[in-house]
């Protein structure tokens, strides 16, 4: 029996391309290696009674048109937008806050800060606004450097996060909007490509107001449930600890006892290039970076303690910042490609237990921190310890809460959830790994039938769902199903 289309791996990619090939009538069968769908996009029981997300934990860039396409509110997807929208705390007392709102923000601003870094981030808030709103429907179409030239100039391309923020006067403010452009990625915020990488992060469709990011109720895993819920109700199989040996051809052979073959008319997979072109027998992409400088840090906590800049429960609520000075953020990617764990790592952190309570039982509490810059061959544990005492010098309070932990370096996250080399994006998206630089969903490693349905495929990572709906707009389109 031939399928029309097997899927390998069954993250939220993966479920996106299996739901829209099964709605236009294609036999599908998606094959996960692990006993849960979703990739790195999971809750999962990290502690008795307490569930939390281990690789993403956030959510905004999944594309409006594939939940509507797919219904996943009626699979019981459900998003709060988080406020604040990041909180940065200093060690001397002071605060960067921001909100969904552009008109908050900007009166936060100007009470904390100053009139004039106020009116500065809102000139810069409006013009990638204006730039987002070209943008956004760019990311459903393959690659084409051309329209998004025209649409957010060489300037966001091209440039550094560092010089996109040079209008607003107080650096320190500059620093929460700066991170947003290193997230996975080994570079410092003066370097070429970063100012893409943060507004990338600002194309966000799955919250309202557009660009908000939000808690997926029940963390990220009810994002790939509903995924998953929408290609079974479509008539796709989803196969668990069912882990792929090699790809030959047409033919995709399962590992274990039996080696059970399943020819098909498409193989997507799921899985990073480096992965996907060593299941197929290819050659490695040549110059293809994708060694991760994260580690994600697990807390388990017995309470919120306070922020010295902010006292109380709210800022827990939201994003949490660590990082500074712009120099600090530097220093972490310099300390990284020299090989050493960064001294002064800077921090993305989020307690959803905050703002979802179903997640843990009274008196407990996840914190996530997800922590750069760090080469490939750090000691989780070693990085953790430094993540957590960087974050201590503006939360004081937080070692004595902390119960337990779970470390993931990039070693642990590739074992995990299958990334090779521990990156997120499954490949740095710096200018070189971009648009026409990133892979076509198409003839992978030059073999026909072989799609990449996966974060290294344009648009990249993150979770957009994007790459997932290209591949299998590209099946239908090879199939003649369009």
């Amino acid at each position: 029996m031939t399928r029309d289309a097997v899927v390998v791996g069954g993250g939220h990619n993966g479920l996106v391309a299996a739901a829209y090939l099964a709605r236009a009538g294609l036999d599908v069968v998606v094959l996960e290696r692990r006993d849960v769908v979703g990739g790195a996009c999971v809750t999962e029981e990290l502690w008795p009674g307490v569930r939390a997300s281990p690789g993403a934990y956030t959510l905004s860039l999944l594309r409006r048109r594939i939940i509507d396409d797919l219904d996943l509110a009626g699979h019981g997807l459900r998003v709060d937008v988080h406020e604040p929208y990041l909180f940065a705390p200093l060690p001397d007392g002071r605060k960067v806050v921001t909100w969904s709102s552009r008109a908050r923000t900007h009166a936060q601003l100007a009470q904390d800060w100053s009139a004039a870094d106020a009116d500065a981030y809102v000139a810069w808030s409006q013009r990638w606004a204006r730039a987002a709103t070209r943008a956004r429907p760019l990311l459903l179409e393959p690659a084409d450097r051309g329209r998004w030239l025209e649409a957010i100039g060489p300037e966001l391309l091209e440039g550094s996060i560092a010089g996109d923020l040079a209008a607003i006067p107080s650096p320190e403010v500059r620093v929460p909007f700066a991170i947003q452009g290193l997230i996975g990625t080994l570079a410092a915020p003066d370097d070429p490509g970063t100012a893409f990488v943060a507004f990338y992060h600002d194309l966000g469709e799955a919250t309202d107001p557009p660009g908000a990011w939000g808690f997926a109720r029940g963390g990220m895993g009810a994002v790939t449930a509903a995924l998953a819920s929408a290609a079974r109700a479509a008539g796709a199989e989803i196969r668990t600890g069912a882990e792929v040996e090699r790809i030959a051809g047409d033919r995709v052979v399962l590992s274990g006892v039996g080696a059970e073959e399943i020819a098909a008319r498409a193989v997507l997979s799921n899985a990073d290039p480096l992965r996907t072109a060593r299941l197929a027998g290819a050659e490695a992409p040549h110059g293809w970076r994708q060694d991760g400088p994260t580690v994600k840090v697990m807390l388990l906590l017995d309470g919120l303690p306070d922020f010295p800049a902010w006292p109380g429960p709210e800022p827990w609520a939201g994003t949490i910042d660590i990082g500074f000075t712009l120099e600090d953020l530097a220093a972490a990617a310099a300390d990284a490609r020299a090989g050493r764990p960064a001294a002064r790592p800077w921090i993305e952190a989020a307690c959803q237990t905050a703002a979802d309570p179903t997640l843990a039982p009274p008196g407990r509490h996840v914190l996530s921190l997800f922590c750069q810059c760090f080469p490939p061959s750090v000691a989780a544990d070693v990085a953790a310890d430094a993540a957590i005492a960087r974050f201590a010098e503006a939360c004081p309070g937080l070692p004595d809460r902390i119960v337990d932990r779970l470390a993931l370096g990039p070693r642990e996250l590739e074992a995990r959830f299958g990334l090779t080399g521990g990156h997120i994006f499954h490949g740095e998206m710096l200018g070189g790994q971009l648009l026409e630089r990133r892979f076509p969903a198409r003839r992978f490693a030059g073999i026909d039938g072989l799609y990449l349905c996966g974060s290294g495929a344009h648009p990249g990572g993150a979770v957009t769902g994007a790459p997932g709906y290209l591949a299998a707009r590209a099946v239908l389109e090879d199939l003649g199903r369009v």
